[in-house]
């Protein structure tokens, strides 16, 4: 089995013979190693390359310029890019997909993760490649069969206006009435197939020979062959060379070529025993040569259109096989939708064995539905706006959740690109891959990285509070002793008021850090109580009232879902103490089927979302976009309103 070719792209040596090493453990991979992003595209251009893994931060130029300028070249827009990153905020996850990115790995990674998302991504593109050819191959044999018959639609008509009389006997017969009509002893009757080589259907050498059909090469017919070189008849009495076709003395020889459109499209040869040839039947045989060179030419093309489309026909046949094979035993669910224009409406055309197995619906039973029936309902609106984005020509991949027959929810990702369009008729082509194990790896991903962090925080808390806390109070001290002698008089005040404000802030920063990272209280007694504990410690000067609505909550068992959701909440209250300037601020948790909604909404000032949202230095919103990272990990669903003087209002909603 040919290997995949991997290219990591990387300016630390160590880091690439450590992803170089742990590839050649798997035996299917070859891998190429580049230290410069300035020498990607000169690679690809000398190596068939199948993935990049390649390092975002190097020096001359950075990841995101080299994954640019590959997508940007045709040659290689397809090659999956694998980021190794280890900056994994927001901004750089979007810029990275956007640069045509189909995953990232985070640095260190773990070997596992890494070769599971090389292996899953180039299984993808294999997977992708061999149905887009499968199909090209199918559209294509289609058209050709549909030429085919269109054009010998009208030669056949025409066939049958010269050739009616005529049947498989046609060239014995032709070849007896010439021989006939000149009086002559032997002859032959050829046409050139497609290898310039003469097919003889009949020869008669004192009998007529058609019980095989006779190919030569132009060297084995002798001075005959000049006729079709020459393109001119050539006539040979008394000494004649011995003919090709027969055995027997000859004393006379003519040979006509079958020219038609300008092209030697067959020949015709006579001879006798006689020495003497007159010309007179030489103008004969050039006569009914010329008549018959259309028949004949009809007739070639005929035959080969029928060989065509025998062919077409038998290409079609093994196409449409081995396309149905591949559409219902391919690994991966394909559905494929039908779009009018006129109506506005998709309908489902065809679905593979995959799919319908993985929903839990027999065939017929989805294509009775409409293309969002089996969507988790709050995924449908993001479906139908990458299937309009499809529809356009974008190509979309994405994970959303179906909902099989037994009520399940499963894991997918989706692939839907525009496969042809006839009329005001769209055919989209969607490719489903259950996820379910991938998303358990990286639950257990996160589980672990979580569990990680925890204990982390609770070591590093105690060194933050009593390290960090002690120096900054007694560099103020230190800054107040300055202050009395080294800076002018006119500068002191506000020079060193800021810079204890700042200090001051660092300090009680310090301990809000202490004290969020060590929720022991989480674990104890859950995460009404947890929430409720750390409002108190955090509104303790009470200009701020603080409403709880809890009545309708029922609290997740997953563990990693209760710690996000108390990490959100403590972001909220902490912006909702630094920016909001509101006196009330309302928190609902609320537990609906398998989800869990959180509302948060405060009577504050509010602000510009489109404003503050395109400055992703704002401090203002940077913890709202760490709350959107830590909701996308549960793939759920975040609205924010808010205006100028309107408050603010975030309502989530996660999956349980």
């Amino acid at each position: 089995m040919e290997k995949a070719t991997v290219l990591v792209v990387d300016d630390s040596m160590s880091n690439l013979l450590l992803v170089q090493d742990i590839l050649n453990t798997e035996d299917e991979y070859n891998v190429l190693v580049e230290s410069d992003g300035e020498n990607v595209v000169s690679v690809l251009n000398n190596n068939k390359v199948d993935l990049i893994l390649l390092d975002v931060m190097m020096p001359k130029v950075d990841g995101f310029e080299v994954c640019k300028r590959v997508k940007a070249d045709l040659a290689f827009k397809d090659i999956p890019i694998i980021f190794l990153t280890a900056k994994v905020d927001e901004s750089s996850l979007l810029r990275g997909f956007d640069m045509g990115g189909v995953d990232y790995i985070k640095k260190p990674f773990l070997i596992s993760e890494l070769i599971a998302r090389v292996r899953t991504h180039l299984q993808l593109k294999k997977t992708n490649e061999k149905l887009k050819n499968e199909l090209f191959q199918h559209y294509l044999t289609q058209q050709s069969l549909q030429a085919s018959q269109n054009e010998l639609t009208v030669r056949n008509n025409i066939a049958h206006i010269f050739l009616s009389e005529l049947d498989d006997t046609a060239y014995i017969s032709l070849l007896e009435e010439i021989l006939k009509y000149l009086t002559l002893d032997y002859g032959v009757i050829g046409y050139f197939n497609e290898d310039n080589k003469l097919v003889c259907p009949c020869i008669y050498s004192g009998k007529i020979e058609s019980d095989k059909t006779y190919v030569y090469d132009l060297e084995q017919i002798g001075d005959i062959a000049l006729s079709v070189i020459k393109k001119q008849t050539i006539a040979q009495n008394n000494d004649v060379s011995p003919l090709f076709y027969t055995d027997h003395k000859v004393g006379c020889m003519v040979s006509v070529p079958v020219i038609y459109k300008n092209k030697v499209i067959g020949l015709i040869s006579v001879a006798g025993k006689s020495k003497e040839y007159p010309d007179t039947y030489r103008t004969k045989l050039e006569n009914i040569v010329s008549f018959i060179s259309p028949i004949i030419y009809s007739r070639l093309e005929t035959a080969l259109e029928n060989e065509k489309r025998l062919k077409a026909e038998e290409m079609l046949k093994v196409s449409e096989e081995k396309y149905r094979t591949l559409f219902n035993q391919n690994n991966d669910g394909i559905f494929v939708y039908k779009y009018d224009k006129d109506t506005d409406k998709f309908d489902f055309e065809e679905v593979n064995s995959t799919a319908a197995n993985l929903l839990g619906y027999s065939k017929e039973s989805i294509k009775s539905n409409n293309p969002g029936k089996f969507l988790e309902p709050i995924f449908y609106d993001k479906f139908i706006e990458n299937l309009k984005l499809a529809l356009n020509g974008i190509s979309q991949t994405f994970e959303t959740y179906v909902v099989n027959q037994s009520g399940k929810s499963i894991p997918v990702e989706l692939h839907i690109e525009k496969f042809s369009a006839e009329g005001n008729k769209i055919t989209l082509l969607n490719v489903m891959r259950d996820i379910s194990f991938r998303k358990d790896i990286d639950k257990q991903l996160f589980s672990t990285i979580v569990n990680t962090q925890e204990k982390e925080r609770a070591r590093f808390a105690k060194d933050i509070h009593d390290g960090i806390g002690s120096y900054l109070t007694s560099l103020i001290t230190y800054i107040n002793l300055l202050a009395s002698s080294k800076i002018s008089l006119a500068e002191m005040p506000d020079t060193f008021e800021e810079m204890k404000e700042l200090v001051m802030e660092a300090v009680t920063e310090s301990k809000n850090i202490a004290n969020d990272l060590m929720p022991d209280i989480l674990n104890n007694f859950g995460l009404v109580a947890s929430i409720k504990n750390q409002a108190k410690h955090m509104f303790v000067d009470n200009t701020m009232q603080v409403i709880f609505e809890f009545s309708n909550f029922k609290e997740p068992e997953n563990k990693l879902l209760k710690t996000s959701l108390f990490r959100i909440t403590c972001e909220l209250f902490n912006n909702a103490i630094k920016y909001s300037q509101a006196s009330k601020v309302i928190l609902l948790l609320e537990t609906q089927n398998n989800y869990t909604k959180l509302r948060y909404s405060d009577d504050g000032i509010g602000f510009n979302k489109d404003q503050v949202f395109n400055n992703i230095k704002d401090k203002k919103v940077s913890g709202l976009k760490n709350i959107e990272g830590r909701v996308a990990n549960f793939n759920g669903q975040m609205e924010i309103k808010t205006d100028l003087g309107c408050g603010l209002e975030i309502n989530i909603l996660v999956l349980n």
